[in-house]
């Protein structure tokens, strides 16, 4: 996956020690290195979305039977009052 290293993209330099020596020119045929995931680093990432998963849920239906959330914003006295306000229609005949 690496950049080509032929003759185009080389460049002669003198190096600290006063010796010519070669380098590839910056930027040129350069490629991106693959980063490869082993079979136990993708166990891992996938253990860790899985309890993100599992603790999101478990908080849901814990704030649905307890009501958490409102008691929490009670106690630091951050309730919300008022809100959006939704006005029934009534239909004409």
């Amino acid at each position: 996956m690496g950049g080509t290293s032929d003759e185009s993209c080389m460049e002669e330099y003198i190096a600290a020690d006063g010796k010519k020596r070669k380098r590839r020119k910056q930027k040129c045929n350069a490629g991106q290195t693959k980063r490869v995931f082993s079979g136990e680093e993708i166990a891992k990432g996938a253990a860790k979305i899985a309890g993100g998963i599992g603790a999101l849920i478990g908080g849901v239906k814990l704030n649905k039977k307890y009501g958490l959330v409102d008691k929490t914003k009670e106690a630091l006295g951050i309730q919300r009052k008022g809100g959006s306000v939704k006005r029934t229609v009534k239909k004409r005949k």
